[in-house]
């Protein structure tokens, strides 16, 4: 009986090991099954996906090599005085180009994937308003430019710029700037959407134009630079001479009288607008010229980033003037410096002359009495660039420190009484950024011709605020217009000695 037990115990076991081996092999088999049968549905699966994601890299990486295409204004080429700047992609532009070389460099099981939704095409489709620049941001100037198919008539004073993007607008601009001027005539600027109704090119012209008005306050040589030239620089400099001038209220003998400078900003004949019946169609028009502030131009703001030293040098090469840097005493200290002493026959002039020349001579300055005649710029601009200092009393003379060369020394000599801030809006701050030593010298009560007419208890030297407050024209015909100087040599000699040190440096 012990022994039956003793084997029904040991058959126990075996059958409790079979069944546990019958058990994990039966697992092994359900799991091998199933690893095969998912296997053959997923392969092609995995092998698809593995491809488009190794194409899209490749094609991403295409894309991040290529170089976004560089954007001209208005169609035309950078001239070598240019400086070019590069940008980067943004976010969006390079998510664009990849959805653009994707589509056409996908491989087939691409196109299944589900087309943009209808408000992503026309998200995309939708043209982008783009309205020509008029800026009238400046209480002093308006201008405005476009790009396109821009149509000008000149006996209608009308400039219409045609474009499908465009909503229909128009500006009366006045294209000088002084927009408050009363004798300068505006000019309309409008947009139209089709050139339905819009007169037909007679003339096409493939070069930009500026439109701008010679009147205001030209023919007064201070006025001439900063209200034209200077600004007309700026805003023509850019095209190397590849623009065209269409010119209202144009004045024959203003234009002969500045030829060389003209010369050097167009190659183009002038069109006197005033008495043309063509429509002149050009790619980029302007109208109105760019200005920042009188005689000044402020380079984070101009085209190349052109400055005042730009300006002045570009006149040198217009006139051929020949130095280009004042005398270093330094260097040269036997050489006598040149000093011009602008002899104003009119309003504001010295009525000590023989003692002024006599004092600076005795400093040991070679003395040049000269002023400019009416319409011989190039000859007096000559004089003036063969100088080193050169002195003078508020007024149009002291202008010509754009002929100057580098470095050379203006004095400013300023009448009474409280017009320092004028003086040197007017000459100071332009010199400085020509490069230029700049000193003013401000009159003593004493040393004015007012004191003739004037009692020195009077209000114009005791209250002169209560005269200026009276506006420009009352102040200018009492300070500027009855105001001569009688220069104290002794007080003034200082300055000249100063002078000499700014060149010896």
């Amino acid at each position: 009986m012990g022994l039956e037990k003793t084997i029904v115990r040991n058959m126990s076991r075996i059958e409790a090991r079979k069944l546990g081996l019958a058990l994990m092999i039966g697992c092994c088999i359900v799991i091998l099954t199933y690893f095969v049968s998912m296997s053959e549905t997923t392969v092609d699966q995995q092998l698809s996906v593995a491809y488009r994601v190794g194409t899209a890299e490749v094609v991403e990486g295409k894309i991040s090599l290529e170089k976004p295409e560089r954007l001209r204004k208005g169609g035309h080429g950078n001239t070598a005085e240019e400086k070019v700047h590069h940008s980067n992609f943004s976010a969006i532009s390079h998510m664009t180009a990849k959805e653009e070389k994707r589509e056409s460099k996908k491989p087939k099981d691409e196109e299944i994937l589900p087309p943009k939704r209808e408000d992503e095409r026309s998200q995309t489709m939708k043209p982008q308003v783009v309205e020509p620049i008029c800026d009238f941001s400046n209480p002093r100037t308006e201008f405005c430019e476009m790009t396109g198919d821009v149509r000008i008539h000149g006996k209608s004073s009308s400039v219409v710029f045609v474009s499908p993007h465009q909503r229909s607008n128009e500006w009366k601009i006045v294209p000088y700037v002084r927009k408050q001027m009363g004798n300068v005539e505006k000019v309309s600027v409008r947009t139209a959407s089709s050139p339905q109704g819009v007169p037909e090119c007679t003339i096409n012209r493939s070069v930009p134009a500026i439109v701008f008005a010679l009147g205001g306050f030209t023919g007064n040589y201070y006025h001439d630079f900063t209200d034209v030239l200077l600004p007309l620089f700026l805003t023509a400099r850019q095209f190397d001479g590849e623009v065209q001038f269409l010119i209202t209220n144009i004045q024959v003998w203003w234009l002969h009288k500045y030829d060389p400078i003209m010369k050097r900003l167009t190659r183009y004949e002038f069109v006197d607008l005033d008495d043309s019946n063509q429509v002149l169609c050009h790619p980029y028009v302007m109208v109105g010229l760019r200005f920042h502030n009188d005689l000044t131009i402020q380079p984070a703001r101009a085209p190349n980033g052109y400055s005042m030293i730009d300006f002045t040098a570009f006149l040198r090469s217009a006139y051929s003037l020949k130095k280009a840097h004042a005398i270093s005493l330094r260097e040269h200290p036997d050489r006598k410096p040149r000093l011009l002493l602008v002899a104003r026959n009119g309003t504001r002039r010295f009525t000590n002359v023989p003692e002024i020349v006599q004092m600076a001579e005795g400093l040991n300055y070679e003395v040049v009495r000269a002023d400019a005649d009416f319409g011989d710029v190039a000859g007096f601009a000559s004089v003036v660039n063969s100088c080193d200092v050169i002195m003078g009393v508020h007024g149009a003379g002291l202008t010509n420190l754009v002929f100057l060369p580098m470095n050379a020394v203006l004095i400013q000599i300023v009448p009474c009484c409280e017009l320092e801030g004028m003086a040197t809006h007017t000459f100071g701050f332009p010199s400085m950024a020509a490069g230029l030593n700049y000193l003013e010298y401000n009159i003593s009560v004493e040393e004015s011709t007012l004191l003739e007419l004037y009692t020195r208890e009077h209000p114009v030297f005791t209250d002169p605020q209560s005269l200026h407050k009276q506006g420009w024209f009352k102040m200018g015909k009492l300070y500027l217009v009855k105001q001569n100087v009688k220069l104290d040599v002794n007080r003034f000699r200082p300055f000249l000695l100063r002078a000499m040190d700014l060149l010896g440096r």
